[in-house]
């Protein structure tokens, strides 16, 4: 089914990474295993409207990954906890560098120069604005949202039976 141009993209298991873009028309690209994607919609547009389509806003998700994490600012998203899609930012939403990372399709990220290479699972590539560190640390905070919000089916039991 071909996608029209004024639909929001659907975030999907295929999906690897947004982009935002300098035109004036198109807003955002999407990188997914095999071809590329323009959108006229933000990244944040996008991933908000994906999150509704899972009961919640991007707002309700970053409230939820707020009290997980004890923190306020370059949170994960968890789009959709049921299929697995989680989206981690680069950089802040005021930031026009701002790369939104689909954390199951991450392999490998490495500091190059001042940016960093981000390999994906698929052997391809990108390079973020973002240290290495940096994205470690975003890294490894979805690390933590996946643990709170599936804790049930990795342990096998409730969060909150002793």
């Amino acid at each position: 089914m071909e996608q029209r141009a004024s639909s929001v993209y659907i975030i999907s298991p295929l999906t690897k990474a947004i982009l935002t873009t300098e035109s004036t028309y198109y807003r955002s690209l999407i990188l997914e295993k095999n071809t590329k994607k323009k959108s006229i919609y933000t990244a944040e547009q996008i991933i908000d409207h994906n999150c509704l389509l899972d009961v919640s806003s991007i707002e309700g998700r970053r409230t939820v990954v707020k009290s997980i994490l004890n923190a306020s600012s370059k949170l994960p998203i968890p789009v959709s906890v049921e299929q697995g899609l989680y989206m981690l930012p680069t950089a802040s939403t005021k930031n026009k560098d701002r790369v939104w990372l689909a954390y199951e399709h991450i392999e490998a990220y490495e500091q190059d120069g001042e940016n960093t290479y981000i390999t994906f699972r698929d052997g391809s590539g990108i390079y973020v604005n973002i240290s290495q560190r940096a994205i470690d640390m975003q890294y490894k905070r979805a690390s933590q949202v996946i643990v709170a919000l599936n804790r049930p089916v990795i342990f096998g039991r409730s969060p909150y039976s002793r």
